[in-house]
C-alpha cells in the first residue's frame, strides 16, 4: 500500500481548487458565495449539492454526502485515497513519489486493473489465429484497423476459463472476482461471462475501462448482445459508449449525436463524425442526460428506423428536455440503423438528415400511432405529451412546448397548459433521493452550541474566532466529531481564511463522519450578533455538566433524607455547583462587555 508523507498531502489538498476539479464532473451555477448543480451520486431533480470555494468543501444536503477535493475524487471515480492523490498532483503539478509496503492492492485498484487486463487479452485474442474471423467480421462491417484500435476491440474466444486463469495469475482477490461482472458463479464452478463475443470496452469519464459489451459471433445465443452486471465500478445508467473518447469534440461546438448502438457509433466516428456517443441500446437515463449537458446544449438523436427505435427516440428526447438540453431528432430511414444507413448511402445522406432534423414535437407528431381524425384520439395524445412536458422544469422552456402541441393540435393553448399543470399536481412517486439521516441534526442544548461554535470558528469572522480561541474549553465537548473539528480549528494558524477547512476532513475516516462535519462546515451562522451567540455557546457547554451534577446530587440528597443520614455534606455541594453556575453567569457578563 502506498504511503504518502503528510506534508505532500496537505500541499496537494491546498493546491486542488475543488471548483475547478468538481466542474469537470458536475453542471454547477452560482448562488450567492457557493456554487450548487444536481448531485452525482444520488438522483434528484432540484440542485441540493453544494461546493464552498472559500472553503474548500462541498456537501450534498439531499444525501448528506461530503468532503474536499481529494474525497470527491474517491467518491466519484471510486478510487483509493492515494490513487485520488495521484491525480490531483499530475493535474497540478506536484511531485508524488510513493513508496509501497507489502499489502495488497486495494480493492477499487484490482477492479480496474483487472479489466484493463482483459482489454489487453481480448485484444491479443483478435490479433492471433483465433481472431482471423472476427478480423473478416469487422472488415466486412466496414471498420478500419484505426477505427478497431481507437476503440480497444477484442475477441473473447470459445474458452471457458481463459480470462479466468489471467485474473488467477495476476493473483485477483477472490472478492474482485465475485464483484467485477466478468465471470459468472454455476454449481459447477466459476467461469469466464464472455465467450465467442466481439468484446466493445466501456470507458467512465476518466477513461478507464468498467464494463464491456459482447456480441455473439456464433448466433447460437439467444441475447446477440450482453453487456456487463452493473459493478462497484460500473453504473450503466450514468455512463454512455465512447463519450470518454469523444467528448472533446463535442465540447467545440456543444453538440452530440446520440446513437443506439455500438456499431452506428464506429461507422460514424469512422466517417467524420465524431461527437457521439451511444446509449448500448438502453433507454436515455436521466443520469446519462446529466453527463451530456456537461458537454453540449443541442443533442441529435438518430435512433433505428423502426417502430421501437423512433419510440426510443421520443422518450429521449422528452428525457433531454427534462435536462436542459435541446433534442432533434434525426429522420433514419425506414428499417434502417446508421450503421447500415451510412454503409449504404454515404456520410452526406446522414449529414443532410442531420440538418434536418426535427424538434421531439414535430417528430413525436409525425410518428404517433394514434388516428388524429379522431377527437378521442387526439386527446389521449395531448395527455401523453402533457404528462412529459409536467415533468421540465425550466418553464420558458415548457411554454414554448406547450404552444407548440396547440398550434399543431388547432387548440387553445390554455386548453393544454390546463392538462400540463394537472398533471404537475399528481402525487408524485416516492422520489429516490435519499433523506439526511436524522441524526445529523443537534438535539440537546449542548449538541447545538457545539454545532454552533463549529460554524462560528469556520466563519472566518477573526474577532469571534479568538474570543473562541481564549475561552472554549475542548473538555466540555461530549460528541467526538464536534470535539475534533473544534480542536482542529483551534489549532489552525490561519483563522482569517478558509483555506484549511478541507483538511478538517481528511481527520474523519468513516464517511458517516466526514459528511457530517462537512455539512457543518459549509454551513454559514446567520445570526447578526456572532459574538453573543459564540458566548451563549461557551456559558452553555460549562453550564449544562454542571446542572446535570446538581440534579445528581439533588436525587442523592432526596435518598439520604429518606434514610434519616446526615446531609449536611451534600447540601454543600449542592450549593457550591450552583455558585459554579452563577459565576458563570458573571463570566458570560465579563466576555460580552469586552467585545462591546
Amino acid at each position: 500500500m502506498a504511503r504518502v508523507p503528510q506534508d505532500t498531502i496537505d500541499r496537494i489538498r491546498d493546491s486542488a481548487e475543488i471548483l475547478d476539479v468538481v466542474s469537470d464532473y458536475v453542471e454547477l451555477r452560482r448562488r450567492g458565495r457557493n456554487y450548487f448543480g444536481l448531485c452525482p451520486f444520488h438522483t434528484e431533480k432540484t440542485p441540493s449539492f453544494s461546493v464552498a470555494p472559500d472553503k474548500q468543501i462541498y456537501h450534498c444536503f439531499g444525501c448528506g454526502t461530503g468532503g474536499n477535493a481529494i474525497s470527491f475524487l474517491m467518491e466519484y471515480e471510486k478510487i483509493s485515497f492515494v490513487e485520488s492523490l495521484q491525480k490531483l498532483a499530475e493535474r497540478y503539478g506536484i511531485e508524488l513519489n510513493l513508496q509501497r509496503d507489502d499489502g495488497s492492492s486495494e480493492f477499487f485498484s484490482q477492479l480496474y486493473d483487472i479489466h484493463t487486463a482483459a482489454v489487453n487479452f481480448f485484444k491479443k485474442n483478435l490479433a492471433s489465429e483465433l481472431g482471423k474471423k472476427i478480423r473478416d467480421y469487422l472488415k466486412e462491417r466496414g471498420l478500419s484497423n484505426e477505427t478497431v484500435a481507437i476503440f480497444d476491440l477484442g475477441y473473447a474466444d470459445n474458452g471457458w476459463d481463459h480470462l479466468l486463469s489471467v485474473a488467477k495469475s495476476k493473483k485477483v482477490t477472490q472478492e474482485v472476482i465475485k464483484k467485477c461482472g466478468l465471470f459468472t458463479k454455476t454449481d459447477k464452478g466459476i467461469f469466464d461471462r464472455f465467450r465467442n463475443r466481439l468484446m466493445f470496452p466501456i470507458t467512465n469519464r476518466g477513461d478507464r475501462v468498467v464494463g464491456f459489451g459482447g456480441r455473439d459471433m456464433l448466433g447460437e445465443s439467444d441475447a446477440k448482445y450482453m453487456n456487463s452486471p452493473e459493478t462497484p465500478i460500473y453504473n450503466k445508467r450514468e455512463i454512455l459508449y465512447g463519450l470518454s473518447r469523444t467528448k472533446d469534440a463535442a465540447r467545440q461546438d456543444r453538440t452530440l449525436v446520440v446513437v443506439e448502438g455500438y456499431m452506428d457509433l464506429l461507422q460514424l466516428y469512422q466517417n467524420g463524425i465524431t461527437n457521439i456517443a451511444a446509449t448500448s441500446g438502453t433507454a436515455l437515463t436521466s443520469g446519462q442526460v446529466s453527463q451530456i449537458r456537461k458537454f453540449a446544449d443541442t443533442v441529435y438523436l438518430a435512433y433505428d428506423g423502426d417502430a421501437a427505435g423512433r419510440k426510443a427516440a421520443i422518450t429521449a428526447g422528452y428525457n433531454l428536455l427534462k435536462g436542459g438540453i435541446t433534442p432533434k431528432i434525426v429522420e433514419v430511414p425506414e428499417e434502417k440503423d446508421p450503421d447500415s444507413w451510412v454503409k449504404e448511402s454515404g456520410v452526406d445522406s446522414f449529414k443532410e438528415a442531420q440538418a434536418q432534423a426535427r424538434d421531439v414535437i414535430a417528430f413525436h407528431f409525425g410518428h404517433t400511432p394514434r388516428d388524429l381524425s379522431n377527437a378521442s384520439e387526439r386527446s389521449r395524445l395531448a395527455e401523453e405529451m402533457s404528462t412529459e412536458l409536467a415533468g421540465i422544469g425550466d418553464e420558458i422552456i415548457q411554454r414554448d412546448m406547450v404552444r407548440q402541441v396547440a398550434e399543431r393540435m388547432a387548440v387553445d393553448e390554455e386548453a393544454i397548459l390546463r392538462i400540463v399543470k394537472k398533471n404537475m399536481r399528481r402525487p408524485r412517486r416516492q422520489q429516490e433521493t435519499p433523506s439526511v439521516q436524522s441524526d445529523t441534526e443537534p438535539g440537546s442544548q449542548t449538541e447545538k452550541a457545539e454545532c454552533e461554535i463549529i460554524k462560528l470558528l469556520a466563519s472566518g469572522n477573526s474577532q469571534v474566532v479568538e474570543l473562541l480561541r481564549d475561552n472554549t474549553n475542548l473538555e466540555t465537548f461530549t460528541d467526538p466529531v464536534m470535539k475534533t473539528l473544534a480542536g482542529y480549528l483551534l489549532e489552525s494558524e490561519n483563522q482569517n481564511g478558509n483555506s484549511n477547512l478541507s483538511g478538517a476532513l481528511d481527520l474523519f475516516q468513516e464517511k458517516k463522519e466526514r459528511e457530517r462535519a462537512s455539512r457543518l462546515l459549509l454551513e454559514t451562522t446567520t445570526e447578526e450578533d456572532a459574538h453573543r451567540v459564540a458566548v451563549d455557546c461557551l456559558i452553555t457547554l460549562e453550564k449544562n455538566p454542571l446542572k446535570q451534577l446538581i440534579e445528581q446530587a439533588r436525587i442523592k440528597l432526596r435518598g439520604m433524607e429518606r434514610a434519616g443520614e446526615d446531609t449536611s455534606e451534600a447540601v454543600a455541594s449542592v450549593m457550591h455547583l450552583r455558585q459554579q453556575i452563577n459565576d458563570l453567569e458573571a463570566k458570560r457578563k465579563t466576555l460580552l462587555e469586552a467585545v462591546q
